[in-house]
């Protein structure tokens, strides 16, 4: 009785997608309860949008005729920069509703997993769960947990002003860090600053802690943040980017948010980032201060700010707990080999294990 189809976002009929939004409702609902959710509109906009780096596939899991979970895939498109170091991997998210777990789904959605590996010649999946049964999921089918994040989330209500300015003004203060000044775009970055940042924030992030995943390095791209950018136009989005520059120009901190207009009371922390030459000068708090005190000058209406941080970050950590954040979920990074992934699942007539 369960069945696995492919889902084309393109030519999906005016039923499929009213039966696909009924099922991520009901799923959404039940991962993050109580999280606002994006209209159906916005939702196929997403869906087929095409991304500048990546290409994906989506399998739905029917049960009895009722969609019952779904399998999403992101593979690096060829051709796009790096896609080489990306070329054994595929990140991938698979989803059961809790009234149709224990049937066998999960196991049928890996299978899809497995098949999609084999055929395009991928040998390592990434995987995220921050539920229990996600966890237990996939170490049963021989996941290896690599690595920890924490989401955090702060209430705005309570944020102490006075320490915003005292942590922004030592950020520039004393003969060490005198020769540093701000440089701070609320809204939009223009093109030619982004184009020069680029290498310096794909070295900032691919120095932050990411435990044992095997990934090759990140590179920022100014096309994703060209693309990022059509988005929040059409969305009514803004980005916001706070850097302190050396008296040689050189990047020594930084930090970045984004605000959307659909969800007006929230901001997105995105990275923070410390040069090593500069680290151990207070410098993060003091990017952090100025984000927080122009974010909220613009925005009135903001009442939380949402982060992710590497449960390994300290520095980071501390921070974020002296300016209120707390943890809202903790969230496992695994990584799926192709053999482990055959190894765990019952052999069919006819198909390896």
């Amino acid at each position: 009785m369960i069945e696995i189809q492919a889902f084309d976002v393109h030519s999906a009929s005016d039923a499929a997608w009213t039966r696909f939004h009924r099922y991520r409702r009901l799923r959404d609902a039940q991962i993050h309860p109580g999280e606002p959710q994006a209209d159906d509109a916005e939702f196929e906009h997403a869906a087929r949008r095409p991304m500048p780096f990546h290409d994906a596939w989506r399998f739905m899991a029917l049960d009895g005729g009722e969609l019952a979970g779904n399998l999403m895939l992101w593979t690096r498109r060829p051709g796009t920069p790096g896609s080489e170091d990306f070329a054994p991997h595929v990140d991938a998210w698979l989803g059961v509703l809790d009234a149709h777990r224990r049937r066998g789904i999960g196991t049928r959605l890996l299978r899809t997993l497995l098949d999609f590996m084999r055929a395009h010649d991928r040998r390592l999946a990434t995987m995220n769960a921050h539920l229990p049964e996600g966890h237990a999921f996939l170490e049963a089918a021989g996941a290896v947990l690599k690595h920890r994040m924490v989401e955090n989330r702060m209430s705005l209500d309570g944020l102490d002003a006075d320490m915003l300015a005292r942590w922004k003004a030592q950020a520039t203060e004393g003969p060490v860090r005198s020769g540093l000044r701000w440089e701070i775009h609320a809204g939009r970055t223009p093109t030619s600053r982004l184009a020069s940042l680029m290498s310096p924030f794909s070295a900032l992030f691919n120095d932050a802690p990411i435990g044992a995943l095997e990934l090759p390095p990140a590179r920022y791209q100014l096309e994703g943040y060209a693309d990022w950018y059509r988005e929040l136009d059409r969305s009514g989005g803004e980005h916001f980017l706070v850097l302190l520059v050396d008296a040689e120009g050189e990047l020594a901190a930084m930090c970045e948010a984004q605000w959307d207009a659909r969800f007006p009371d929230r901001l997105h922390q995105r990275l923070t980032g410390v040069a090593r030459a500069w680290r151990g000068q207070s410098l993060a708090k003091g990017v952090k201060a100025a984000m927080l005190e122009c974010c909220r000058a613009r925005h009135p209406e903001l009442r939380m700010v949402l982060t992710y941080n590497a449960d390994a970050n300290a520095p980071i950590l501390a921070i974020n707990r002296q300016l209120g954040f707390a943890v809202h979920r903790r969230q496992g990074c695994y990584q799926l080999e192709v053999g482990a992934l055959a190894a765990s699942l019952p052999r069919q007539d006819g198909a390896p294990g």
